[in-house]
């Protein structure tokens, strides 16, 4: 008994890799197929630093740190969901200036929906005199759900290729026995301060004045590139 399972085993393992083997040694075509896409940012991280340097020593970093949460909850801004330390593990960075003058700062990271409301803390901040304000890095919340899609127009491109490859010579395309798709590594840096570009018009901004940040952030592009290997019937 042991002996024709042993042997069943054997043919069974022979038998598949004879036809993998086969499907191998059939005709045919290996194409490559990209699709893109291009969406706006919903989600904008401002690095805001607070330091007592600003001041002259006048402000205590608690006491701006006050001023920057009233200030972003005027705006609209939900601090207790959207503001957060930048660097948990070290709340207090310090600044040696001089032998005997030590000044603290602490960095905050806030999180934003649209250039709009970036551009309102901009200028709520710097009315408040807090300068030391920038873009982070941006992103779309639904980038995993979009690549899904693009994926697809990827694959339905490299078959279009390969059937305008094959078409001239009589031949058709058959299912695919193979598919890698790469990630664009490019892709992975987009939002960085590279893609966004800030307007200012002054070193101070007011409501009524055409001097306010003008922020606008580049779509950020997403990119499939797939190969995939078809049989030609």
């Amino acid at each position: 008994m042991k002996n024709l399972l042993f042997a069943l085993l054997i043919f069974i393992t022979i038998n598949a890799f004879s036809q993998t083997k086969s499907i191998y040694e059939k005709p045919f075509i290996e194409v490559s197929g990209q699709a893109d896409t291009l969406v706006l940012p919903n989600k904008i991280w401002i690095n805001v630093l607070l330091t007592e340097k600003d001041s002259k020593g006048k402000k205590s970093v608690e006491d701006l740190e006050k001023e920057m949460i009233q200030k972003l909850k005027e705006i609209g801004i939900n601090t207790d969901k959207n503001v957060s330390v930048s660097d948990m593990s070290s709340n207090f960075k310090f600044y040696l200036l001089k032998q005997n003058d030590v000044f603290k700062s602490k960095s905050y990271s806030v999180l934003v929906g649209d250039a709009k409301t970036a551009s309102k803390v901009f200028l709520g901040l710097e009315k408040i005199g807090i300068s030391n304000v920038q873009i982070e890095k941006v992103e779309n919340d639904q980038q995993k759900n979009i690549r899904l899609l693009i994926n697809e127009k990827a694959i339905l491109r490299a078959k279009q290729i390969a059937e305008s490859l094959t078409k001239p010579l009589s031949q058709k395309v058959g299912n695919a026995i193979q598919i890698n798709n790469f990630e664009d590594i490019s892709n992975q840096l987009m939002g960085s301060v590279a893609g966004i570009a800030v307007r200012t018009g002054g070193s101070y901004y007011s409501e009524e004045s055409s001097n306010q940040p003008n922020i606008e952030f580049e779509k950020i592009k997403i990119v499939s590139n797939v190969q995939v290997r078809f049989l030609l019937e």
